[in-house]
């Protein structure tokens, strides 16, 4: 098969896990398999309700007949139309959807002018219809040049971009429309919302890209991550305040939250700030590790995970970090622990004093991660 795989192009560009899966999936059907893939790839800025908006539209007429499969996993690649077009979903908007809650907004945008209220109705009576999305984008663009909106309307992320967005998944993942639903982990699969409830949704636990993993003898408390607030590295700052043993800890990585945390750090000279690193030397950060902590919130898989895993490490990860307790089993190759500083403080210090322990979990972990594996995922992704 020709198989097109379509994904979005953060706009300003970054390079993270999905981008990873995306090659990673490409590399192996097309080094592995009969088949040849191609990545297909739409530039996708999502800083404003309008960027957004227009980023669906695009997608939504982007025309890969030529193909004989399409595989998307993110948003808004799905609103792709295929007659056989199979999503293996990384996660949805996470801010309008699971941790839309944070914002305390409400789920309707409180308004009731007219413009809204008929383009409300429209959407009301065309729900996960294909054919409605022609007018509902020229609808909406009228809406962008009408007078008497409230001054928030177009506010991003907000109720009115959480309505929109909402409706146009359900068209783009409508059951009518997906030949088959996949999910990077049971955690996404269990996600409200994310999938039609008469359909089957299989996991398939996605190998990592990153070459070169071995271990090595360890002397730190290692971390990865984008530095933002959900991956929780102020919790792994935080709870290092509560580790009484003498435990150096190195962060690796980049993000909007660089500056607070090198702040929140800056009493704790075992705290080390390796900035963003190449492969290589992230490869290397992962051997030298004695152990990996990594805290996110309701994670959709955890990268980190894994590679820590097949560098021979055990994991240290929160009861509510998502997929990252499917990897990690409490006791057998890392510490599942309640998502508090104190906890979290705890668990290094039992940890670092049992080397036993350490050599016994990392054993486990690299056996564990050897088993995740392409050929898996294909087996139901080309089913």
């Amino acid at each position: 098969m020709d198989i097109a795989i379509v994904a979005p192009c953060p706009i300003p560009y970054v390079i993270g896990g999905a981008e990873n899966l995306w090659r990673g999936l490409q590399d192996h059907i097309n080094a592995h398999t009969p088949h040849q893939a191609e990545l297909i790839k739409l530039p996708t800025p999502e800083l404003t309700f309008w960027e957004l908006v227009d980023s669906y539209r695009r997608f939504a007429e982007l025309d890969l007949t030529g193909f004989d499969l399409v595989i998307s996993s993110k948003y808004p690649a799905w609103m792709v139309s295929h007659p056989r077009h199979v999503v293996y979903m990384l996660h949805k908007l996470r801010g309008l959807y699971d941790t839309y809650h944070f914002l305390q907004l409400p789920d309707r945008h409180p308004t009731e002018v007219a413009p809204v209220q008929e383009l409300r109705a429209f959407m009301a009576a065309r729900s996960g219809d294909r054919a409605a999305l022609e007018e509902f984008f020229g609808r909406l663009e009228e809406l962008r040049g009408a007078a008497g909106l409230p001054d928030d309307l177009f506010a991003f992320p907000g109720s009115f971009i959480r309505e929109v967005v909402h409706w146009l998944d359900d068209i783009g993942l409508a059951s009518s429309a997906i030949h088959g639903y996949g999910a990077i982990a049971d955690a996404v699969r269990q996600r409200p919302d994310h999938f039609p409830p008469d359909r089957d949704v299989f996991v398939g636990h996605p190998p990592t890209g990153l070459r070169g993993l071995h271990e090595g003898r360890g002397k730190y408390l290692f971390t990865a991550s984008r530095l933002d607030n959900a991956k929780r590295v102020g919790l792994i700052v935080e709870a290092m305040a509560h580790v009484k043993r003498d435990v150096e800890l190195r962060i690796a990585g980049g993000g909007p939250l660089d500056e607070h945390l090198r702040a929140q750090a800056a009493d704790d000279p075992r705290i080390t700030f390796c900035g963003r690193v190449s492969d290589a030397a992230l490869v290397d950060l992962y051997a030298g590790a004695k152990a990996v902590v990594f805290v996110p919130y309701f994670e959709d898989y955890g990268y980190i995970t894994l590679e820590a895993m097949l560098s021979g490490k055990p994991v240290i990860t929160c009861t509510d970090s998502g997929g990252t307790t499917e990897l990690v089993r409490d006791g057998v190759t890392g510490l599942v622990v309640e998502p508090s500083a104190e906890a979290l403080g705890a668990a290094i210090d039992s940890l670092w004093g049992d080397r036993r322990a350490i050599k016994r979990m990392g054993a486990a972990g690299l056996e564990a991660g050897q088993r995740v594996s392409w050929d898996a995922v294909l087996k139901d992704l080309l089913a």
